[in-house]
């Protein structure tokens, strides 16, 4: 048994040798070591250049240290605890800043070389070019001028960088000209957006906000794609290096089906970068000071018919809160329901069946909302499965049939319940309002429970 673990151990070992003999760089930080010890070789050779003879410590150094920390890595790999790592980090990024100083001393020198247009110095250096050359966009650009200035000898790296340069000109231009073109079409765009807008029929997002770039900054716009005024709250998650022409969060309203100029955002700063980001958030209606308080209503069913109003403003079962200036009328299911006022339908519910004197219920009701031209908003609720009779968008006059009457929802028994309700404060929402209506007998302002009303 014990000969078993011995040899099973010895072929393990044997195995993570072989793994490690053919692995060249550490696993460890590989991101920030592995460039810095294939830069080992380069390194070397420049080290031997009389160009650095007064730096010849600093790339001895640049090599001993490499080699070391190249073996320490491949033994971390094998085991790897955590001080041990996080001490081999701080002698990689010690490794990276003599490679910075190599690099800097580089970057002089063939600098240098081309502003005194010192040729043995320049091809001295480029036999052992550095990396950043290909990524130093500017200095990339006079090393190749240089080169196709003074074509002492053909070296293949000032050759693949010439016709790298070539492709970055040709990338350069093309993206110039995309840019171009792409500012072009977006003032196009902005003029096209400004000046038209279609509204979208049964689009999930009725309520949109978008933003016009300008050159010192970017307006902000409300699409309202929905047939009914709507209320929005804009805020801002994000406003950096930008000031807003008015105080956030912004809550106003916008009619229906148009598109309204919200607000303005401007540069602070052009020296620094500019970013923001909003949200939104929206609810029918639009917010109301005052409407129309003398207007009288019809009643809600055809002319000449009477019914028991079951619970009126105040009522002791439900109507409070939002809801206190409700009426209930006793109807049988199927009764036709007429509009109290002319209108346009905001929206419209007829799918549910479910009925019970029960909070679950509450969302069940089927309903008709119209909004009137004072901003005040009518809605006639617990109807009938089926029994909507109109769409969104379509206008009503009043006395016409909307609907019929049901017995859906938040309900004890068939009946219809009727309010007019007002958008105040976006906070809160809608909420009933009082209204008087026409009967036969005269008008009335303070409706009476048990009462029958006939409709004039």
């Amino acid at each position: 048994m014990q000969n078993h673990i011995i040899i099973k151990t010895f072929l393990s070992i044997t195995l993570l040798l072989c793994t490690l003999k053919a692995q060249e760089y550490p696993s460890v930080y590989s991101q920030l070591g592995t460039p810095l010890f294939k830069q080992s070789k380069t390194v070397s050779l420049l080290g031997q250049n009389a160009l650095f003879s007064k730096e010849v410590d600093l790339f001895e150094q640049y090599e001993k240290m490499s080699k070391t920390l190249l073996e320490e890595g491949l033994r971390l790999d094998m085991h790897s605890p955590k001080a041990e790592i996080k001490e081999y980090l701080k002698k990689l990024r010690k490794l990276q800043k003599r490679y910075e100083k190599i690099e800097k001393s580089y970057k002089q020198k063939l600098y240098k070389s081309i502003y005194d247009e010192n040729i043995n110095a320049f091809y001295a250096l480029i036999q052992t070019p550095l990396p950043f050359i290909s990524t130093d966009a500017r200095l990339k650009e006079k090393v190749v001028r240089f080169y196709k200035d003074n074509p002492k000898k053909s070296v293949t790296f000032l050759k693949y960088l010439s016709q790298d340069l070539e492709l970055d000109e040709k990338s350069y231009a093309y993206l110039d000209q995309m840019f171009q073109l792409y500012e072009a079409k977006k003032k196009v765009e902005a003029r096209k957006f400004l000046e038209d807008f279609e509204p979208i029929a049964n689009t999930s997002r009725p309520v949109q906000i978008v933003s016009v770039e300008r050159k010192d900054g970017f307006d902000l716009y409300i699409e309202n794609h929905s047939v009914s005024d709507v209320t929005v709250k804009v805020e801002a998650k994000v406003l950096e290096n930008l000031s807003s022409s008015k105080k956030l969060p912004y809550i106003d309203s916008f009619p229906a089906q148009s598109r309204n100029h919200v607000l303005s955002f401007s540069i602070i700063d052009k020296k620094y970068k500019s970013a923001f980001q909003t949200y939104y958030s929206s609810m029918k209606g639009r917010l109301i000071d005052d409407y129309d308080k003398e207007y009288l209503y019809a009643l809600p069913f055809h002319r000449g018919t009477s019914y028991q109003l079951t619970q009126g403003f105040h009522g002791k079962y439900t109507h409070n809160g939002k809801s206190e200036y409700a009426l209930d009328f006793k109807m049988d299911i199927g009764t036709p329901v007429h509009a109290m006022r002319d209108g346009i339908v905001i929206a419209t519910q007829s799918q549910y069946s479910e009925h019970g004197f029960s909070p679950e219920f509450a969302s069940k009701s089927n309903y008709i909302i119209i909004e009137h031209d004072d901003g005040t908003m009518a809605m006639y609720g617990h109807l009938d499965k089926g029994g909507v009779r109109v769409r969104v968008g379509d206008e009503v006059k009043k006395h016409q049939r909307i609907g019929s009457s049901g017995n859906t929802g938040y309900s004890s028994g068939p009946h219809l319940h009727v309010h007019i309700s007002a958008l105040k404060s976006f906070e809160k929402g809608p909420a009933s309002v009082p209204f008087h209506f026409a009967s036969k007998a005269g008008a009335v302002s303070v409706p009476i429970a048990k009462s029958f009303y006939t409709a004039r």
